[in-house]
């Protein structure tokens, strides 16, 4: 992994082309230089006390797991852009080069770079001691816009956490910038603030739904705005903001978001198995019976 411990003396950071091939690895360090093979530099781990999140640097899995004292509670949380009316559509940001730099064990910055655009990107991950059951998240973004001309920049971030279990997820928008998903495994809250440059204060668009109306819609190849639903649930749960941020030539818009996440004890894990264990031999008994 690219995952540097926090104070290291060691800087690593990698460029990646569009399709996720890795074309070039600079691993400055002061006392050697490294080979990192290519499967080990498409993902990227950040680690603090009770939690750990990995990112896949070449693929729209982009972050597919986020363990809480053991437990992982993320399938996929992802970003799609889209310049103006684009016929083709909505992108991920792994289909642009990508430089990763590992800041620490916590912090990773990343840059994706288009032709009229730059992303740049922080991911902060905020553990607790051990057992805890608690963990936090923030990511700033900043847009700039390297044109001469004004453009219409639409940004999506795709979220698919698991707290499943019968009856299933359910997950709420609360207003236009902080959404909950609650289930037996636990608890996630996401608040998003504009930081300087876009002129608003909270996403324009949101959309919940299940499994994988939303994400299918962001690769349909046209493009999309999302339908503002507020809730959906109980099930296998998904949501999703829309920024459409209008940035002059040469300007910039930022935004942020944080995302909380509360997960029972490893006691109250077992005991949810437990009943399930229960329930599903229940069940069959009664099928035989």
């Amino acid at each position: 992994m690219m995952a540097s411990t926090k104070h290291s003396e060691s800087i690593q950071s990698c460029v990646v082309t569009k399709g996720g091939r890795i074309v070039s690895v600079i691993v400055a360090c002061v006392l050697a230089s490294l080979c990192v093979s290519h499967s080990a530099m498409a993902q990227m781990q950040l680690t603090e006390e009770n939690s750990t999140v990995n990112i896949v640097t070449n693929s729209q899995a982009g972050m597919n797991s986020w363990t809480i004292d053991g437990q992982n509670v993320l399938d996929q949380q992802w970003f799609w852009y889209r310049v103006g009316n684009d016929p083709t559509g909505q992108h991920s940001l792994d289909t642009l080069p990508a430089t990763y730099t590992s800041i620490d064990a916590a912090d990773v910055g990343a840059s994706f770079t288009g032709a009229t655009f730059v992303v740049s990107a922080t991911f902060s991950l905020v553990g607790s001691p051990s057992g805890d059951g608690t963990s936090d998240m923030s990511i700033q973004f900043k847009v700039k816009n390297t044109s001469g001309s004004s453009t219409a920049f639409h940004f999506y971030e795709y979220s698919n956490f698991v707290l499943g279990g019968a009856p299933g997820d359910t997950v709420q928008f609360l207003n236009s910038n902080a959404v909950s998903q609650v289930g037996s495994l636990g608890s996630v809250y996401e608040n998003t603030a504009a930081t300087g440059g876009s002129g608003f204060a909270a996403p324009m668009h949101h959309e919940a739904d299940v499994v994988f109306n939303t994400l299918n819609k962001l690769n349909s190849g046209s493009p999309q705005v999302l339908n503002d639903s507020t809730n959906a649930g109980p099930g296998d749960v998904t949501w999703a903001f829309e920024w459409d941020l209008p940035i002059a030539g040469g300007g910039t818009s930022q935004f942020s978001k944080d995302i909380s996440i509360v997960v029972p004890e490893p006691s109250t894990w077992l005991l949810v198995g437990m009943a399930a264990t229960l329930i599903g031999l229940f069940a069959r008994r009664k099928r035989t019976v």
